[in-house]
């Protein structure tokens, strides 16, 4: 019983990361979303809506592959007294693409419109799927929680504002003023690389003793799950017959969970600290990771080369 309130403790203490969460990080994420959107015309998405295989492909990775993956690493790694845990597996395995996908796919030249749209996609239907998964999680794993509900409203509202409002108003700045747009690509991509980094230091420095305490017992299973998940991404749209840019950019959307969603349920709707621990790990190691995989990938193929 010690292990476990010690374990809430650190959990509450990971996701209470003050100024740094709560107004430093939404903010730069808006400026990124906004230079993103510097790069993209309403061309980019009748592309990418004009050839709905990338985004079919992209989303049976997302919201079909993922979870079931989720729950086999869950069963794998986790026994019947660890039900809370193989829980959380699912949790974030659930989750939809989160802002760090988009901006990992944005630093790296990946398909911006693509890994947009997806992220929309997947996080307009994930107020289904979830309740679901974590259902049939609650019952496969015997953990006994009652029905989830989510506070749809403010989190619609909260990731609108995140992705599509910025997004919106850099594609109307672009519009507007395009030779400032032009000039500004270059340095927004270096922006975004060097706030990435700088916040995986910041937040592994404040959150040390969560980290050195859980990551030895938890680091198996969702370095597994995210490593599995990028490949499986990368290899089923290349199986599918998409372009090398497009099958890293859904390899990176379905490797990278917005493990910020996950932590929020966990806390706030589920009321469970302990489920949050593996989202707060997995949201530091999926950045170095997701960086990786898109610079490894990074490929000199033009965006408009779309596979049909």
């Amino acid at each position: 019983m010690l292990s476990l309130l010690i374990a809430a403790e650190e959990a509450d203490a990971f996701v209470a990361d003050g100024v740094l969460a709560e107004v430093v990080l939404p903010l730069c994420i808006v400026f990124i979303m906004i230079s993103m959107g510097m790069t993209l015309t309403g061309d980019d998405f009748r592309r990418v809506l004009s050839s709905p295989k990338q985004v079919g492909v992209g989303l049976v990775c997302q919201l079909i592959l993922l979870p079931v993956l989720g729950f086999a690493i869950a069963a794998i790694f986790f026994d019947t007294t660890e039900a809370v845990f193989a829980v959380s597996i699912v949790l974030l395995a659930a989750a939809p693409g989160g802002t760090t996908s988009n901006l990992i796919v944005h630093a790296t030249e990946g398909d911006r419109a693509l890994s947009v749209s997806l992220t929309s996609f997947s996080n307009a239907v994930v107020w289904i799927t979830m309740p679901i998964l974590l259902t049939v999680a609650f019952d496969v794993f015997d953990f006994g929680a009652d029905s989830v509900e989510f506070p749809l409203v403010d989190l619609v509202i909260s990731v609108a504002a995140l992705t599509i409002v910025p997004v919106v108003i850099g594609m109307a700045l672009r519009r507007w003023a395009p030779d400032f747009c032009e000039r500004m690509q270059g340095p927004s991509k270096v922006f975004a690389s060097a706030f990435l980094i700088i916040i995986v230091t910041a937040l592994v420095i404040t959150n040390w003793s969560v980290v050195a305490d859980n990551a030895p017992k938890f680091a198996p299973a969702f370095i597994v799950l995210n490593l599995i998940a990028l490949a499986v991404g990368f290899g089923v749209a290349k199986a599918a017959g998409l372009t090398r840019q497009q099958a890293s950019t859904i390899g990176v959307e379905t490797g990278l969970q917005n493990s910020t969603l996950a932590l929020t349920i966990a806390t706030s709707v589920l009321g469970n600290s302990e489920m949050a621990i593996i989202p707060g790990l997995y949201g530091v190691w999926m950045l170095f990771t997701g960086f990786a995989f898109a610079f490894a990938l990074k490929d000199s193929e033009p965006a408009a080369a779309a596979a049909v």
